[in-house]
């Protein structure tokens, strides 16, 4: 059984949902219970549960089926999709069509007896006088009678009678003592006459009361219901209603337009030593409106303006509803992702319940792939509930259209539109400000001398050394708190949905202030500032509120900086216990590359095209076919696809439906164009086309990573720098090295003659290895000289003559003959062909 939701048949009258809920759940979680109602309130005797999985419901079915609910058995079924052909062909057409004609075959035969009967009577003397007689009992029903029966229409059968008693007519009755036993008598006349009566005034009482409305203004803070009551004596008002928000104010409600006169001269008299002011009352079309949309719950108002919004084909987003209330972003994004590249899965929480509102929006990359996913999820049932789908809005781009922007503005507005990208940054990142304030404050100096130019050393070596003391504390904190900090060495692919780090923070920030900035958006887990609070690592509860929080704070102002977010590695944070529960960083779904069509039929992949090449194509006659469309478009160029939406047919579900819309996709961008602007309005079966190119979203996951830097193997004492900056001397570079033991040798090769400075690289070569390993795992994490973060790596040891020679042969051979190199030149090729 693959369905996780089962209907409940022959339920006893006073079953109850939640006794239904505690009887079930023994067998797993269950997400839905439903007790089905007839219109006026009675119960029908079935209902429908849901469970998380198929396989829960499955072992839930095996169980209760044929079991007792108090003295009832009852029987226990899967449930079908929505428009499911099994069900269909279970419950269909054919069975109600000869349920139909079992009943109208004897109603036939007994109306051409009756029919026969009549026809003998109608001429008979003694029948017209017996109507005579009678005519002041029963006018009414004989007149009706009779006329029924001559003008040969069917004769309705007594209410009160079974079928089988109509049809059985004694052949031995005369025909005046059939037509006698047709006579109602009078008390039952009066009853019915009586009982119609009623029922019209009933109707006339239930039709809405139509009051004048007045606004009373002016009035005493103080004045009570029982004042303004007495102050209109002698005129009852029908209703009253005093503001709770607003003071000195009432309305009021009258019926005729004479107590309407009464009360608006009451207009400037005196209550409570206060001058009133009352006045008609007009509610605006705006308000009534408001109002109502106020009176619908959250997930109604949703729909209702999805309803006016574009379809999918459009749009490319799903509004899904009737979810679970235990859903989470990775459930929707493993369903909808094998439809096609889920680009984003919104599922808003209940920020009092913390719990899902039981429905999201989900985009496509492409919109052809939500429409697939739209006409194959609608009415399926997904953790034991019937998914509902609706057209999503587009997303509102806020924000001016750039060109009144300065380039400040425009350059801000691109890093948050980018903020989410997979970039790979410095994680120990700290601002040049930042190491000043650390160091003045760690030695007791003001911040002018930290960052004084006439020192010993140079203030780009003094500010690199302490940027190295500042990070190698910082990751000894981080560690010592369950962060691994290898995962942000690795490149950037996976990551986390809920962790994200905190840069730039000014020197001094406190867990209270980035607690309260991060508190608005949701729950937090945990948060690590390590010491000088210039860097931090924050953790939320919930996927959404983590993205919101993000897309909301990336590159605001925090205090005087711009606060710098990145998403942290899947595998940044260990597991720990909170509140008993487990707690980790998100996990991304892998989604397959396998799409289905717009049918739902599963292919290798979509059909390829040149980007801007597909067009969607909208009022498409719903009896066109995919093959006429396509002979349509064939003028323009090779079409390389072309399909047209399609839902179920509730009626029949065997059947497709159109929807009015499709996709055509050309091999090239030009035939595209040319499609655009030769087709347009072009008619097709009686319907003029409307094209337009699909607005495909753009991936802006842009990938700026660099290359792992680890301290890996050493395999000398000699260390190669790499993205030394070129305003650096070989005295910095030694002053930079010496803390960590004593060099050797240094070299900070020169470009040719009258070129320039040093190229760019440098060797340091220390004693012995434990002071060379040292100093690697101190600057290779996160030392920046003039603004460049240096990149070490161990250079290769001493290369033997025979080495070089293959080395400088294998490079050179096939452009001439062989050059003797020496070993320093071998390494300098080795460095520029790596850059």
């Amino acid at each position: 059984m693959t369905s996780s939701r089962l209907i409940l048949k022959n339920l006893p009258p006073k079953v109850t949902e939640q006794k239904l809920r505690e009887l079930f759940s023994a067998k797993g979680t269950v997400t839905d219970v439903q007790l089905k109602y007839s219109k006026d309130g009675k119960f029908r005797h079935f209902g429908f549960i849901g469970f998380k999985t198929a396989e829960e419901a499955e072992s839930a079915q095996k169980y209760f089926d044929n079991s007792f609910v108090g003295q009832v058995k009852i029987s226990v079924e899967p449930c079908e999709n929505l428009g499911d052909v099994k069900a269909f062909k279970k419950h269909g057409k054919g069975k109600v069509e000869s349920e139909e004609t079992k009943e109208e075959i004897p109603r036939k035969e007994k109306n051409k007896h009756l029919q026969e009967i009549i026809e003998k009577a109608k001429n008979d003397p003694k029948f017209a006088e017996y109507l005579e007689a009678h005519k002041k009992d029963a006018k009414a029903i004989w007149e009706n009678d009779v006329s029924t029966a001559m003008g040969n229409i069917d004769i309705v059968e007594e209410s009160n009678k079974k079928p089988e008693e109509a049809m059985a007519v004694p052949m031995a009755l005369s025909d005046l003592d059939y037509l006698r036993s047709k006579i109602v008598p009078l008390n039952q006349q009066e009853e019915f006459v009586d009982e119609g009566i009623e029922s019209e005034d009933e109707k006339s009482k239930k039709q809405e009361i139509e009051l004048i409305t007045l606004k009373v203004r002016g009035l005493p803070f103080s004045a009570k219901k029982k004042d303004i009551k007495k102050f209109f004596k002698p005129i009852k008002l029908k209703s009253l209603r005093l503001p709770p928000k607003v003071k000195g104010v009432a309305y009021i409600g009258v019926i005729t337009e004479k107590e309407f006169k009464l009360a608006l001269n009451k207009n400037r008299s005196i209550l409570g030593g206060n001058r009133i002011t009352v006045t008609k009352y007009v509610k605006s079309k705006e308000e009534s409106n408001e109002k109502k949309e106020e009176e619908l719950p959250e997930w109604k108002q949703k729909e209702k303006e999805l309803e006016k919004e574009e379809s999918v084909g459009e749009s490319g987003r799903i509004f899904v509803r009737n979810l679970c209330y235990d859903t989470t972003e990775d459930d929707l994004q493993k369903l909808f992702g094998s439809y096609g590249t889920v680009t984003e899965v919104h599922l808003p929480i209940d920020k009092y319940t913390r719990k899902v509102k039981g429905f999201a929006t989900v985009s496509f990359l492409l919109p052809e792939h939500a429409v697939a996913a739209y006409s194959a999820l609608d009415g399926t049932i997904f953790e034991g509930r019937m998914l509902h789908l609706l057209p999503a809005k587009a997303k509102e781009e806020k924000g001016d259209n750039g060109e009144s922007l300065s380039y400040k503005e425009k350059k801000e507005k691109s890093l948050k539109k980018t903020a989410g990208s997979s970039h790979n940054w410095n994680t120990l990142f700290l601002s040049q400000n930042a190491i000043a304030e650390v160091l003045a404050a760690r030695y007791n100096v003001s911040k002018q001398e930290v960052l004084d130019p006439s020192g010993q050393h140079s203030l780009a070596v003094r500010l690199a050394l302490g940027e190295t003391q500042v990070v190698n504390e910082i990751r000894q904190f981080l560690e010592e708190y369950g962060v691994v900090l290898d995962a942000f060495n690795r490149p950037a692919t996976e990551r986390s949905k809920c962790i994200m780090l905190a840069k730039n923070l000014p020197f001094g920030t406190t867990e209270g202030e980035l607690r309260e900035i991060f508190n608005k958006y949701g729950e937090l887990g945990r948060l690590l500032l390590p010491p000088y609070g210039i860097t931090a690592i924050i953790e939320y509860l919930n996927q959404t509120e983590a993205k919101l929080a993000f897309r909301k704070l990336a590159y605001t102002r925090f205090k005087n900086t711009p606060l710098y977010l990145e998403w942290a590695p899947v595998d940044v944070l260990k597991e720990i216990k909170t509140d008993g529960e487990t707690v980790q960083g998100g996990v991304v779904t892998t989604v397959d590359s396998r799409v289905p069509d717009v049918h739902g039929v599963e292919k290798e992949g979509a059909d390829e095209g040149e980007i801007g090449s597909t067009l969607f194509v909208k009022n498409i006659n719903f009896n066109t076919m995919e093959g006429q469309l396509k002979l349509h478009f064939t003028g323009c160029g090779d079409v390389v696809s072309c399909t047209i939406a399609t839902k179920k047919d509730p009626k029949n579900p065997t059947k497709k439906l159109s929807m009015g819309y499709g996709f055509v996709t050309f091999s090239k961008k030009i035939d595209a164009d040319k499609a655009l602007k030769t087709l347009q309005r072009a008619l097709l079966d009686g319907h003029a086309l409307e094209l337009k190119r699909s607005n495909r979203t753009v991936d802006t996951n842009v990938s700026t990573g660099r290359g792992a830097n680890t301290v890996g193997k050493q395999t000398s004492s000699k260390i190669l720098v790499r993205n030394v900056p070129f305003e650096a001397t070989l005295k910095e570079i030694q002053d930079l090295f010496k803390p960590f033991g004593e060099i050797k040798a240094l070299r900070l090769p020169k470009k040719v003659s009258g070129t320039g400075s040093h190229r760019g690289f440098a060797f340091v070569e220390f004693l012995s290895n434990q002071d060379a390993k040292r100093a690697f795992e101190s600057l290779c994490q996160s030392t920046h000289l003039y603004g460049r973060r240096l990149v070490l790596e161990w250079a290769e040891g001493e290369s033997t003559v025979e080495e070089l020679r293959q080395k400088t042969a294998a490079k050179f051979l096939p452009e001439g003959p062989k050059k003797k190199k020496t070993k320093w030149n071998n390494e300098f090729d080795g460095v520029l062909g790596d850059e």
